[in-house]
């Protein structure tokens, strides 16, 4: 059946890549489902993540949570306390959120792992882990998206815990923001950290300047803000607005982006607790993406 194919063509198509984040639109989604069915069907990768994942129940909500397991063979990086039993220990990060070990699965073990810093940092120590493996695979907590201009790929997770599927097709076209000309990108890239008008008169502000930058743009054709815009803000921009990428607008409209989002795949999540057939959101999600893999790990109609 064509879905079984699309979950096989998604491991096919990773391969393409070094660093791959598997991204949520909401919590408990199912993100560490397909961390899980990536990675123990690849060998030679690396399991990240920028929120917390393996531990039994969700620190927020209580609700049970499926552990992170880690192949034979493969890695991961962890906090050095659950650095023990059948994870062999290849180096130490000592960093301000504590230290962490890179771990290596001496036998299939379940593991917990936790963020070791921010997006920057992030990317870093990825960039340094594939002196020992192939890829890194991160999962990516929710209301973390930041991650995704970093990597060379990413993995929409949806289902019915982040909507139905006109909400679902919103929030991943909204990820799908569109590079800014590269003319205007270079005029903003000097002043990337502050505030820039492009238009009749051109300005410089202090990125806290939010709403001064508001009222100027009237005047602008374009501005660019690197900080995060609600809806009120965007509401009144009056020009088109540019921002360092899709996660810093939380507002709905047309912006563009410095950095562009690559998605290789959208992962339905067909677990729900309601009565909802999943074909109905995969079809539904492969008519509008249809140059992305849409697949579901769990379901086979």
């Amino acid at each position: 059946m064509e879905a079984i194919k699309d979950k096989e063509r998604i491991l096919k198509e990773i391969q393409k890549y070094k660093k791959i984040a598997v991204i949520g639109l909401a919590k408990n989604v199912g993100k560490t489902t397909v961390v899980n069915y990536l990675a123990g069907n690849l060998s030679n990768v690396c399991i990240l993540t920028i929120g917390r994942d393996g531990e039994e129940r969700d620190a927020l909500y209580g609700t049970q949570k499926p552990s992170v397991n880690l192949k034979r063979g493969n890695f991961a990086v962890i906090p050095y306390e659950f650095a023990r039993g059948n994870l062999e220990i290849i180096e130490t990060f000592d960093l301000v959120a504590g230290k962490f070990a890179l771990v290596m699965a001496t036998i299939d073990a379940q593991i917990q792992i936790a963020r070791i810093g921010g997006f920057d940092l992030t990317n870093d120590i990825a960039d340094y882990l594939l002196e020992f493996c192939d890829r890194i695979i991160i999962d990516g907590a929710f209301g973390r998206t930041g991650i995704a201009p970093y990597m060379d790929a990413n993995i929409i997770v949806c289902g019915a815990a982040s909507g139905d599927l006109k909400s679902n097709i919103k929030k991943i076209k909204k990820l799908m923001a569109k590079r800014i000309d590269p003319e205007i990108e270079e005029r903003i890239l000097p002043y990337k950290d502050s505030i820039v008008l492009i238009g009749k008169n051109n300005r410089i502000l202090d990125p806290n300047l939010v709403e001064e930058a508001v009222k100027e743009s009237h005047d602008a054709d374009f501005v660019y803000i690197p900080r995060v815009i609600d809806d009120f803000t965007f509401s009144r921009i009056k020009s088109l607005l540019v921002v360092p990428s899709s996660d810093f607008v939380l507002g709905n409209g047309e912006f563009f982006v410095l950095k562009e989002i690559k998605i290789a795949g959208i992962a339905v999540n067909s677990v729900s607790s309601r009565d909802e057939n999943p074909l109905e959101l995969i079809d539904g999600l492969k008519s509008v993406f249809n140059d992305i893999i849409v697949f579901d790990v769990l379901y086979d109609p």
